[in-house]
C-alpha cells in the first residue's frame, strides 16, 4: 500500500508540470500584459522598460520558461506582480477561507444527498418529487442559483449578509467572530450543496436501484430484514464504490464552483483572489492558483482511492483474486 500511494504521489509532479507549462503558454500568448494593469495606458517607455525589466519580461520567452521550471522544481512559484509577495504565501493565506465554503458542503451534500437517493430508488411518489427537484437543482448553473438565492434569502427577506466573509462595521473575536463567519457563510455553503447534494441524490440513486435487482439484496428481504435496513446494511455498502469513484471525480468541478460562488457573494477566497489575478495579469498568483486548485483535486482523488480500497479489499495492490 505504501509503494501505492508513493507511485500516487510521485505522478502528481508530472501532473502539476503539465499545467503549468500549459498555463505558462497560454498566459504569455494571449494578447495584452501585465505593464498596462501596474502602470497604466500612458506610462513611459522608460518606466515600461524598468519593470519589464525587474520582472524578467523583457527576457526571451523560452529564458522565462526555464526559470519558471526552475522555480517550480525548488516549489517556488515565484512572485506575485501585484502583491509584491511569494504567490505561495498569497494562495496559502487565501486558501483555508475557500475551504471554509468546501468542506461544510461536501460533508452536507454526502449526508442528505446518500438518504434522499435511497428514497428517491424507491421510486413512490417522495422519490418522484425529490427525483424532479435534483434534476432541477443540477440543471441549474450554480452562480445563477447563487443570485437567486441572494435575491430571495438577503435582499427580500434580509436574514444572511449579501456580502463578504464578516461584517465590516464590527469587530467580533472568539466567538463572536465564528458566528459571523458562519453567519456570513451560510448562503455560499447552501449554494454548493444544493448543487452537490443535487448530483449525489442522483448518483446514490442510480446505484440503489442496480443493486436492488441483484440476488442478494432479494435474499435479505426473505430473511426478514426491513427495506431500510436491507438498503442501509446490504445495498448502500455495495453501491458505494461508484458513489466514492463519481463522487471524487467531481472534487475538481466542485472546487470551480465554489471559486464562482466566491466572486458571487464577495467570499475573500481563492476565487476573488483569482479574478483580481485575471483582471491585473499577474501571471504568476494565476498559475499559483490554478496549481493549488488542482492539487488540492489530486489529493482529494487519492484520498478517494484509499477509501475505495478499504471498502472493497479485493482492488488493493497485490490483493489476490479469486
Amino acid at each position: 500500500m505504501s509503494r501505492y500511494v508513493a507511485w500516487r504521489l510521485f505522478q502528481i509532479v508530472p501532473m502539476l508540470w503539465a499545467v503549468g507549462t500549459a498555463l505558462f503558454v497560454l498566459l504569455h500568448l494571449t494578447p495584452g500584459g501585465p505593464i498596462v494593469a501596474l502602470t497604466g495606458e500612458f506610462a513611459g517607455p522608460d518606466t515600461v522598460a524598468a519593470i519589464e525589466s525587474r520582472l524578467g519580461l523583457d527576457r526571451p520567452l523560452h529564458e522565462q520558461y526555464v526559470r519558471f521550471l526552475a522555480l517550480l522544481a525548488r516549489g517556488d512559484l515565484g512572485e506575485s506582480y501585484f502583491y509584491k509577495a511569494p504567490v505561495l504565501d498569497v494562495v496559502l493565506s487565501h486558501l483555508p477561507t475557500t475551504l471554509v465554503l468546501v468542506a461544510p458542503a461536501l460533508l452536507l451534500a454526502a449526508l442528505f444527498g446518500i438518504p434522499m437517493g435511497i428514497f428517491a430508488a424507491r421510486g413512490r411518489h417522495v422519490g418522484t418529487g425529490l427525483l424532479v427537484l435534483s434534476l432541477l437543482a443540477f440543471a441549474v448553473p450554480v452562480f445563477w442559483l447563487g443570485h437567486l438565492l441572494r435575491l430571495a434569502f438577503s435582499v427580500e427577506l434580509g436574514w444572511f449578509p449579501i456580502h463578504g466573509m464578516v461584517d465590516a462595521r464590527a469587530d467580533p473575536t472568539g466567538l463572536a467572530y465564528g458566528l459571523d463567519v458562519a453567519h456570513h457563510a451560510a448562503l455560499p455553503v447552501l449554494t454548493l450543496t444544493l448543487h452537490q447534494l443535487a448530483f449525489t441524490m442522483l448518483l446514490t440513486r442510480s446505484a440503489m436501484i442496480f443493486e436492488r435487482r441483484r440476488p442478494y439484496f432479494v435474499t435479505a428481504l426473505m430473511k426478514g430484514n426491513s427495506l431500510w435496513r436491507a438498503e442501509s446494511r446490504h445495498a448502500l455498502p455495495n453501491g458505494s464504490l461508484s458513489i466514492v469513484t463519481l463522487f471524487a471525480n467531481r472534487i475538481g468541478w466542485f472546487m470551480a464552483g465554489a471559486l464562482l460562488i466566491e466572486i458571487v457573494y464577495g467570499w475573500p477566497g481563492l476565487g476573488q483572489l483569482a479574478n483580481g489575478a485575471t483582471r491585473n495579469r499577474d501571471y504568476p498568483l494565476v498559475i499559483g492558483i490554478v496549481l493549488a486548485v488542482t492539487l488540492v483535486t489530486l489529493m482529494a482523488n487519492l484520498a478517494a482511492d484509499l477509501l475505495y480500497m478499504w471498502i472493497d479489499p479485493r482492488v488493493r495492490p497485490g490483493e489476490r483474486r479469486a
